[in-house]
């Protein structure tokens, strides 16, 4: 009781008088009155210019005191921060004199023990059956609290430690229930038995992991690789077909020049004999204005000799190609022949590019098919049957026409997709957005017939582009398996003819505007013959 006060006086000679907490860092004025160091200048820094005053005694000077620490105050009351401190800890209850601070709880002699005491109860064997519990000072959390007993057993069924009379004839009797001990160890076996399992998925995951980076990174850099491969040939093409470019255009380059200068020389020749000739009309002009018989002939008789000269009429030759007809037809032929290797060879690239690069295996929807429609090899071929089918009509359904859309829509980027049509004269494959009418007859819902789907469509064998009801005719003949390109952001829709490695394109939809996602979407009127979505991943 004694100490308490004591520490509460001495906390009362420790206390700020401008905050009324423990001094921090202390600091003493001339006037020997200390305060926090925070606190006295946060008081000064309110008060008038040249008024500096003490709180605590109000003696002023005109000019701002220096602030020295008080280093004996600052130790008192770091020594008694710490007393107190220790005036919080949990003390050993066996000690006599001075108590130690305790490190562990004994729940069956409800005391705490020091590190000297703890030794002693675990080598005497007396205790040794006494459970021992991080440090504590309420008891009451290891009580049954109906009992206020030890909780000394563990009851399997309800999963809660229970007191020894809970087990024997309270809420637990006749349940499955082991010491603590036991309890203890049949659980820390099974956490370790988890451990060991989530330690074993861990190792798992984590090789998952490093294998997939290391495929990333082989990823990586084999497609760097095939970049720089790639540049480096289109580098040489066009670096080869410039080059030839080069040597056609200084060819015919120097063609022109030689014409140019044999058309020159004709043609400063033919200047000089125009200039003669009218200097030769003026002058006869002169002389046939002459009036005096005398004058006449005397002038006439001057000019006998430039008579001569333009005595027969002058016809100017008639202008003679000079150019080597037989070098252009050449080089014409010859660029001629180039271009078409190189457009063959364009025309071969565009499907494989297309494949490689926006080729597409879409699948059927099953909730959009016609009743009549029958969808198989894992929905990308469809029949059509001679029965409806009973199947529920939902919202997506086409109840009446016999259509069906893809499962999966094109809302950015480019997308390329085939349908085998061997044999059949019946059919259509194109595009459409989602919200497109699938209940009733009328044009809202038919494919091409609206402002929302775009399709080519066989019709006999007769092929025709459609769109909002605008209808193409096609010069193409039948087709065995056709191409549909989607560029969203572009706006395009084109449709191909395929044959093996070589595409015919039949029309292109340009300057579209798409607000909504596309779905391939397939029409179907041949009974007997089935259309197939191709598997481009092969």
């Amino acid at each position: 009781m004694a100490a308490a006060l004591s520490l509460v006086t001495l906390e009362e000679e420790l206390t700020c008088a401008i905050c009324l907490g423990i001094y921090t860092d202390p600091v003493v004025l001339e006037c020997k009155h200390s305060f926090c160091r925070a606190c006295i200048e946060e008081f000064w820094s309110g008060a008038a210019p040249g008024t500096y005053s003490c709180p605590e005694c109000r003696a002023e000077t005109s000019e701002r005191p220096g602030l020295e620490k008080n280093f004996k105050l600052a130790s008192i009351v770091q020594k008694y921060l710490a007393l107190q401190s220790s005036q919080d800890a949990v003390l050993c209850n066996y000690c006599t004199e001075s108590p130690l601070p305790a490190v562990k709880t004994c729940l069956k002699c409800e005391a705490s023990l020091c590190p000297i005491h703890l030794k002693h109860h675990r080598e005497n064997s007396v205790f040794k059956s006494h459970s021992l519990t991080e440090l504590t000072t309420d008891l009451s959390l290891w009580k049954c609290p109906e009992h206020q007993k030890s909780l000394e057993i563990y009851c399997k069924d309800d999963k809660v430690c229970v007191c020894s009379l809970c087990a024997l004839v309270g809420k637990h009797k006749n349940h499955n229930c082991s010491s603590i001990s036991e309890g203890e160890k049949e659980l820390r076996d099974h956490l370790q038995c988890q451990l060991e399992r989530i330690r074993s998925n861990t190792e798992a995951v984590q090789a998952a992991l490093n294998l997939h980076h290391k495929e990333k990174q082989n990823t990586q850099s084999e497609i760097q690789e095939a970049k720089c491969k790639v540049k480096e040939k289109y580098k040489l093409l066009k670096k080869s077909v410039e080059e030839e470019e080069r040597k056609v255009l200084e060819r015919l380059e120097n063609e022109e020049k030689r014409v140019t200068e044999q058309t020159n020389t004709k043609i400063f020749q033919l200047e000089n004999q125009l200039k003669e000739s009218e200097t030769s009309l003026a002058a006869l002009t002169s002389v046939l204005k002459k009036n005096e018989e005398l004058v006449f002939i005397q002038e006439f008789h001057s000019l006998a000799n430039r008579l001569k000269d333009v005595s027969e009429p002058l016809i100017p030759p008639a202008p003679v190609s000079v150019v080597d007809k037989s070098i252009l037809e050449k080089l014409a032929n010859w660029v001629q022949k180039q271009y078409d290797a190189v457009a063959q060879m364009s025309s071969q690239r565009d499907r494989n590019f297309l494949v490689v690069m926006h080729g597409q295996t879409p699948s059927l929807d099953p909730d959009t098919a016609n009743p009549k429609l029958i969808l198989s090899n894992s929905n990308r071929t469809v029949s059509v049957s001679d029965r409806t089918w009973p199947i529920p009509n939902n919202v997506k359904r086409f109840d009446l026409w016999q259509q069906v859309l893809g499962s999966e829509g094109v809302s950015c980027g480019s997308s390329y997709w085939e349908l085998q049509v061997t044999g059949s004269e019946w059919w259509g494959a194109g595009v459409c957005y989602g919200s497109l009418s699938r209940k009733g007859g009328g044009a809202e819902c038919l494919l091409g017939w609206n402002k929302k789907s775009w399709i080519l469509r066989s019709w006999g064998g007769l092929l025709t582009v459609r769109h909002n009801c605008k209808e193409i005719k096609l010069a193409a003949g039948m087709a065995s398996k056709v191409g549909v390109f989607v560029d969203f952001e572009a706006g395009v829709i084109s449709f191909y003819s395929v044959s093996g490695s070589n595409l015919t394109l039949l029309h292109t939809f340009q300057e579209q505007s798409f607000p909504e996602s596309l779905y391939p979407a397939l029409w179907v009127y041949d009974y007997t013959k089935p259309l197939s979505l191709c598997d481009l991943k092969q």
